[in-house]
């Protein structure tokens, strides 16, 4: 028997989930047969269907396709709502002052599957026997955690990211939901990160080969930098989160953040580029991952302005503010060389927001916690607005508003002149692509959208500038199907989700969990795409819904 076509896409791209009362709202018509340039807004009330906008579509040619773009940003009632433009009718959407609710209680649950070592984690409480100390054969109560993403491993990189995104949002949340399940996942990823912090203040190392269930292997050379950057601002944020309910547990987590800080700024640190103690995993390209963890690094400082940032919001301590003072004028001397964002001259390449996965949470990002805490010291004001208007105008370019690549032209670093590698291997012909915005076989890519939506919230705030957050907006519109391809990257809200990657390393294979977001969509086929689940998309992301 002949199966029949099924159109599994939507001629009318838009935010499967919707909006916000008061953000921007557009949505993109991909096929516009009639050629009509008029559209309607019907607003759903109970079996009534009710015109409650009229509009005109904007033409716009890219790349040899032809887009209708449709604004009815001025309808602010909550409701449920759908769209009739060209002769199709949009999937129906809500404007709601909670339309991301769901989304975020979505991803929280996420980390709660994820969870290594705990009943509620999707295969039960595994590796309970963490962890063998890979130098003296010893056993050392690791168990906890995390895993990371469509894998069994424990990445301290990967995890840390994904973590320090959701401490950010738990910081942020008022939800009812909120005081019961956000505190719980809180507190069991402080209370494992705190056994990772040694006595002498290093990060316990679990850069490893996880075949199975069974305990696995730790190093007491320190994990990245990177990584301990991240769990030294977690457990900041975990004394922040708990100094007002449960005095014990925020002092716990303060101490280890602060030992895991003198650890980070003492001599017994090494000045080398990280080495890892035994055979990378597969796929943990050391120059596209830790090239960068070295100390006095641009990466590196940038980690510990920012980190400085939560230790002064956590202590109150003036000797962060004068650390931040002190480090900020090399970082901006570095990073303004190599940075695209933040170049006075008209770049001539793609648009760039971080230089490799060990920035994530990092970068520029530190320029907004410097600003918030310091003003305008250092010109800060104006490398922060060139930044923000860099984006915003690569995001023109695009009829989606995305930054479809993030790729720099040069040295990175002024101060050891590594050179960023970053996203590279995923362009065919670097000198093919001139187009700003966009690569046709990269059509999304997630986690550097969200963190470049972040930066742009932040940036709206703290320069008084809410323009921005139209472009922020646009981010979450393709994070949640307004894209190419009609796809929500969030696995559980909206349509058309690509199945998730398998691989050989990570067996048995992780199930789909509900709130998971995949890395890389790499085809304009989503049912022919497949994205690895990815815990530092999730955290991204619900920092940055709960910024807007």
């Amino acid at each position: 028997m002949k199966a029949e076509k099924c159109e599994l896409q939507n001629a009318i791209r838009i935010n499967h989930r919707g909006f916000l009362p008061y953000a921007q709202k557009r949505f993109v018509l991909v096929e516009n047969p009639r050629e009509c340039l008029d559209f309607t807004v019907i607003h759903i009330d109970d079996v009534k269907y009710i015109k409650v906008f009229e509009g005109k579509l904007e033409k716009v040619s890219e790349d040899g396709s032809t887009y209708y773009v449709g604004d009815f940003s001025h309808i602010t009632k909550n409701g449920d709502y759908y769209i009739e433009a060209g002769g199709f009718k949009s999937r129906q959407f809500v404007i709601y002052d909670k339309a991301y609710d769901i989304c975020q209680r979505i991803m929280l649950q996420y980390f709660t599957f994820q969870r290594c070592g705990h009943p509620l984690g999707w295969n039960g409480p595994c590796h309970l026997d963490d962890g063998y100390i890979k130098e003296t054969a010893e056993h050392v109560d690791l168990s906890g955690g995390y895993h990371q993403s469509c894998d069994l491993r424990k990445s301290p990189g990967g995890v840390s990211i994904g973590v320090l995104g959701m401490m950010n949002f738990a910081l942020a949340d008022k939800s009812e939901w909120g005081k019961i399940l956000v505190k719980d996942e809180v507190r069991w990823a402080c209370d494992y990160f705190v056994k990772t912090i040694q006595k002498n203040g290093a990060m316990y190392n679990t850069l490893n080969l996880p075949h199975g269930w069974e305990g696995r292997e730790f190093y007491q050379s320190p994990a990245p930098s990177s990584a301990q950057w991240n769990v030294t601002s977690i457990l900041a944020l975990g004394y922040l989160y708990f100094k007002g309910t449960n005095k014990t547990l925020a002092k716990k987590y303060l101490s280890s953040a602060l030992r895991s800080w003198k650890f980070m700024k003492s001599e017994e640190r090494s000045k080398d580029v990280y080495k890892h103690p035994d055979k990378y995993p597969m796929g943990m390209d050391p120059d596209f991952f830790y090239a960068q963890c070295k100390k006095g690094e641009t990466c590196d400082i940038a980690y510990e302005i920012s980190v400085s940032a939560n230790l002064y919001r956590a202590t109150g301590e003036n000797m962060f503010l004068e650390n931040i003072k002190s480090i900020l004028p090399s970082f901006i001397e570095s990073i303004t060389d190599g940075f695209i964002l933040l170049r006075k001259d008209e770049p001539t390449r793609i648009v760039t927001g971080i230089c490799s996965y060990s920035w994530l949470m990092s970068g520029i990002l530190a320029l907004c916690d410097a600003y918030e805490l310091l003003g305008d010291f250092c010109n800060l004001k104006s490398l922060m607005e060139n930044a923000l208007d860099e984006v915003c105008k690569f995001a023109d370019k695009s009829v989606w508003r995305d930054v479809e690549l993030l790729y720099s032209e040069g040295d990175m670093d002024a101060q050891t002149g590594h050179e960023n590698k970053t996203l590279r291997h995923y362009m065919k012909d670097a000198k093919k692509y001139k187009s700003y915005y966009y690569q046709q076989d990269k059509v999304i890519e997630p986690t550097h959208y969200g963190y470049l939506g972040i930066f742009l919230c932040r940036g709206a705030r703290l320069l008084g500038k809410p323009e921005y957050l139209r472009y922020a907006q646009s981010i979450v519109d393709i994070f949640l199907g307004g894209n190419r391809l009609d796809s929500s990257c969030l696995h559980g809200v909206g349509y058309n989700h690509p199945q998730h990657s398998a691989f050989g390393q990570f067996f048995p294979s992780t199930p789909f969990i509900p709130g998971a977001i995949g890395i890389g969509y790499n085809t304009i086929d989503t049912y022919k795409s497949s994205a690895e689940f990815d815990m530092p998309c999730v955290g991204i992301f619900m920092n940055l819904l709960s910024l807007l």
